[in-house]
């Protein structure tokens, strides 16, 4: 007994030595790796590979420098809003919650040196979410480097993008920032993205017996305005990983449509390259206006491509959809929601799409406007629609609707207080219960809410300086990128009153307004409106002039009215399909837009 308790005795010495040596770390994931990490080297060499969920509470012994990463959970304010893609902790830059980042700003967080001493092969895969200044833009962004001599130089993986990691970078940056024009992952993902990479060895990324290093690298230019990235589940190994690549879809959003008679067709190529694709797990998700989300299964139509369709809808109508699949290994793939109106509206932009920075327009009671004209989109008069914001944050605000002229904004005609931006996304706002009609310039803008410090987005260009408005007390002239601000007008047929002299009396003040649906094939509602009462006549009729229907004969306030028609003549008879004219005639004024009916 006696000797028994002195060799357990050595062999506890011997363990205890030995940890004091090495620290071990134990993954906790479905794929569970062991690995020690050798203290009493210089620098910190693993002997074994990484397969590392930062399942604890600081980032070694992987290392950071520039702009620090960190663990982060979801108790933070920037970041994920779900779990990680195991457990609930990640690594992420930046590694505390900013405002906004300030100044070009380039963060590394790199891993312990690796001996790959024996190794014939290797493997890297990781997983990435990611918000950076926008969906399609690459300001700001996010690269994986390796280093086969223990840091002392380093190498893009996959520089050219051209898949030796799936999926490969986004696009290549701006050159604004402190990665240049490099390809860079720059999209914005709001779920969990998971790369893998062919065989880095046989790339040439390495050779057997270096000691490699492995960073990732964020940057972002002096006006970043995206929460940053996030990375999650790093596996180094020299055998290749699980299937841990979701399946690829690619997909062209639909554009606003003015067809209210077909159903929309959406069409996505779904691919799988690792277990293969779960033929029944693609799937539409649509959601008409409030109304429940709609899921439906998406059919093979041939090779790799799927279809599915939402049914059609009547005018100014807006449809929300996304698509999703999963492959045999369990692993789901997710669009971004996509978003498109039924509609006659044209949408006058100025901007090129491309957020620059943010203004200096910060204060409140200040804000940002644009002067619209009908012209650049082809019509003449309209019914002012929708607005959109692209902000650089969440925040309160007010929009407002000013008179154009050709020198500073003219008189407020309407505005709408107490609105809260959602974040770094386009806000929309419905104006058309203000019923502006007009055939003048109109300019629209916001107000930033009492206590904040809401920003709006510019591009870099100066092509529609004169159009660009600031409002900080008094009006100024815009001076830095046209404003991120759009405007969505419906045409419409336009006849102003003017005076005895010619002269326009008001820019919106009679006519005929929205006609929906147009075509119809049960029913339509058709809107008018009249500055002072006086007797009123509202008919339809055949492309032969002859009268079908009386609608309105009789004396009608001023103001907006809206009647009904149910495709019914005067003597209680459907009517055959084809074009009709409506005729709206009140004392002197006259206004008329045709009806295409199809039964």
């Amino acid at each position: 007994m006696k000797s028994k308790s002195i060799g357990a005795s050595i062999i506890c010495l011997i363990m205890l030595i030995s940890w004091s040596f090495a620290t071990v770390i134990e993954d906790q994931t479905e794929y569970p790796v062991r690995y020690e990490i050798e203290t009493n080297t210089n620098p910190v060499v693993l002997r074994q590979a990484i397969n590392d969920d930062f399942e604890r509470a600081t980032i070694a012994p992987w290392t950071t420098s520039g702009y620090a990463w960190d663990i982060r959970d979801t108790t933070n304010n920037y970041g994920p809003d779900t779990h990680a893609v195991s457990g609930y902790r990640y690594a992420g830059c930046p590694g505390a919650d900013i405002a906004q980042y300030i100044g070009n700003q380039i963060g590394y967080l790199v891993t312990p040196t690796i001996d790959i001493t024996g190794w014939d092969s290797l493997f890297l895969s990781f997983n990435f979410w990611a918000d950076w200044e926008g969906a399609q833009t690459n300001f700001d962004g996010g690269i994986v480097q390796i280093s086969p001599d223990n840091g002392a130089s380093w190498i893009q993986i996959d520089s050219l993008a051209v898949s030796h990691i799936n999926p490969t970078y986004d696009a290549q940056l701006a050159g604004t920032g402190g990665l240049g024009t490099a390809w860079a992952y720059c999209y914005d993902r709001y779920y969990w993205v998971n790369v893998g990479s062919m065989d880095l060895m046989a790339l040439g990324y390495a050779n057997p017996g270096d000691q490699i290093q492995i960073r990732f690298t964020f940057c972002s230019d002096p006006a970043a305005a995206g929460m940053g990235w996030f990375v999650d589940d790093v596996r180094i190994d020299q055998t290749s990983p699980p299937d841990l690549q979701p399946p690829v879809i690619v997909h062209t959003p639909l554009p606003d449509t003015t067809d209210t008679l077909s159903n929309y067709t959406i069409t996505a190529t779904v691919t799988d390259a690792g277990s293969g694709l779960d033929t029944d797990s693609v799937y539409l998700h649509y959601q008409i206006e409030s109304d429940p989300e709609v899921h439906v299964m998406m059919i093979n139509v041939g090779a790799d491509d799927y279809a599915a369709d939402i049914p059609a809808q009547s005018y100014h109508t807006d449809i929300y959809y996304y698509v999703t699949a999963a492959d045999n290994a369990g692993n789901e793939a997710f669009t971004p929601v996509y978003n498109f109106e039924v509609t006659n509206a044209r949408t006058i932009i100025y901007d090129d799409g491309q957020p620059w920075w943010a203004p200096g327009v910060v204060t409140p009671g200040h804000g940002c406007f644009t002067q619209f004209r009908f012209p650049d989109v082809g019509i003449d008069s309209g019914l002012v629609h929708q607005v959109k914001f692209l902000f650089t944050g969440p925040g309160p605000y007010d929009v407002r609707i000013y008179q154009g002229t050709t020198g500073q904004p003219g008189s407020l005609i309407d505005s709408i207080a107490g609105l809260t931006s959602t974040g770094y996304e386009w806000n929309m706002v419905e104006l058309t219960n203000f019923d502006i009609r007009t055939n003048d310039e109109i300019v629209v803008g916001y107000i930033i809410g009492a206590g904040d410090s809401l920003g709006l987005s510019r591009d870099s260009s100066l092509n529609y300086q004169s159009q660009m408005w600031e409002y900080v007390g008094n009006w100024q002239g815009g001076t830095s990128g046209d404003f991120m601000l759009r405007l969505k007008v419906i045409p419409i047929t336009f006849t102003g009153i003017y005076d005895s002299e010619g002269n326009q009396i008001a820019p919106y003040n009679f006519g005929l307004g929205q006609i929906a649906p147009n075509p119809m094939r049960r029913n339509t509602a058709i809107e008018f409106y009249l500055k002072s009462g006086q007797r009123t006549s509202l008919n339809i009729y055949d492309v032969s002039g002859q009268l079908v229907k009386t609608l309105v004969d009789h004396f009608t306030e001023s103001g907006i009215h809206q009647v009904y028609w149910n495709g019914l003549d005067n003597h209680g008879v459907s009517v055959p399909s084809g074009v009709y004219f409506i005729k709206l005639v009140a004392g002197d004024h006259t206004s008329a837009s045709k009806l295409l009916v199809l039964k």
